[in-house]
C-alpha cells in the first residue's frame, strides 16, 4: 500500500514542484536558478505548502533519512567485506571473530572516506538521478541472476558468477565514460558512451554472459545443479520441503 501510494505521489510533487516553485522568484538567485539547486526543490515546496514549519519538519526527515540510509549501507558493507569476503573467502571459514570485528572496523572507515570522496565529487549532481544509477548497477548484477535461476534450469554457478561480474564491471564502466561522470565530474567535453543510465545494456550483458557460460559449461558440478533444478523449483514457488531456519 505504501508502494502503491508513494509511486503516484512522486507526480503530484513533481507538478506542486513545477507550479509552487518554478514560478515564484522568491526561490531562485540572481541567474535565474533555483537557490541550492535541484535537490532542494522539494524542500522549497514544503516551505510553499506549510511555510517555515513544515519545512523545518521536512529538513529534519531528510536529514535522519539520509543518516539512517548511510548508516546502514555502511553497516552492511562492512558486514559483507569482514564475513562474506574475508572469513569465506579469503580465510576459508578459519577466522576468529577479533579478527572479523578488526576487519569490519577498517572496512566501515574505508567505506566512510570513500563515501565523502564521492561526495564530494558528485556534490553538484541531481540525486534522484544518481539514486536512478545505483538501480541500474543492482538490475544489472542481482536481477539477472535471480531471474534466471528461479525459472531456468541450465544456470550454473560460473554461469551466476559470471553473469553478476559482467553486469557490474559493464554497469560501473558505462557510468563512468557516460555523461553523468565522464562530462559533469571529470569536466570532459564529450562522452565515450552516449547514454546516462546503463541499465538497458549492463543488464542485456549480464543475460548473455549468464547464459553463455553457464550453456558451455560441462562440468560435473553444472550436471549436478541443472538435476536439482526441479525439486528447488517446487519448493521455491510451494514451500513443499523447506527446511527450517539454520543457525550460522
Amino acid at each position: 500500500g505504501f508502494i502503491g501510494y508513494f509511486s503516484p505521489l512522486l507526480i503530484v510533487v513533481g507538478f506542486g514542484a513545477i507550479v509552487m516553485v518554478g514560478t515564484e522568484p522568491s526561490y531562485r538567485d540572481a541567474t535565474g536558478a533555483i537557490i541550492g539547486g535541484g535537490n532542494m526543490v522539494a524542500v522549497h515546496l514544503a516551505q510553499a505548502v506549510g511555510g517555515n514549519l513544515f519545512l523545518g519538519f521536512i529538513s529534519a526527515v531528510a536529514f535522519a533519512t539520509i543518516l539512517a540510509v548511510v548508516a546502514g549501507l555502511a553497516l552492511s558493507g562492512a558486514s559483507a567485506v569482514s564475513h562474506d569476503l574475508y572469513a569465506c573467502v579469503m580465510r576459508k571459514g578459519k577466522a576468529t571473530e577479533q579478527e572479523e570485528m578488526r576487519v569490519s572496523r577498517i572496512a566501515t572507515l574505508v567505506i566512510g572516506l570513500l563515501a565523502v570522496i564521492l561526495g564530494l565529487m558528485f556534490e553538484s549532481q541531481n540525486i534522484a538521478f544518481l539514486s536512478g544509477l545505483v538501480l541500474a548497477v543492482a538490475a544489472s548484477v542481482n536481477f539477472p541472476v535471480l531471474l534466471l535461476s528461479m525459472f531456468w534450469k541450465g544456470l550454473t554457478t560460473r554461469g551466476a558468477v559470471c553473469g553478476s561480474m559482467a553486469g557490474l564491471v559493464s554497469a560501473v564502466l558505462l557510468v563512468v565514460l557516460g555523461p553523468a561522470v565522464w562530462v559533469n565530474v571529470l569536466h570532459n567535453e564529450t562522452a565515450l558512451f552516449p547514454y546516462s543510465n546503463p541499465a538497458l545494456f549492463s543488464m542485456s550483458l549480464a543475460f548473455l554472459s549468464a547464459w553463455v557460460f553457464s550453456v558451455t559449461d560441462s562440468s560435473e558440478r553444472a550436471v549436478e545443479e541443472r538435476g536439482r533444478y526441479l525439486g528447488q523449483f517446487i519448493r521455491s514457488m510451494t514451500g513443499i520441503g523447506a527446511a527450517g531456519a539454520s543457525k550460522h
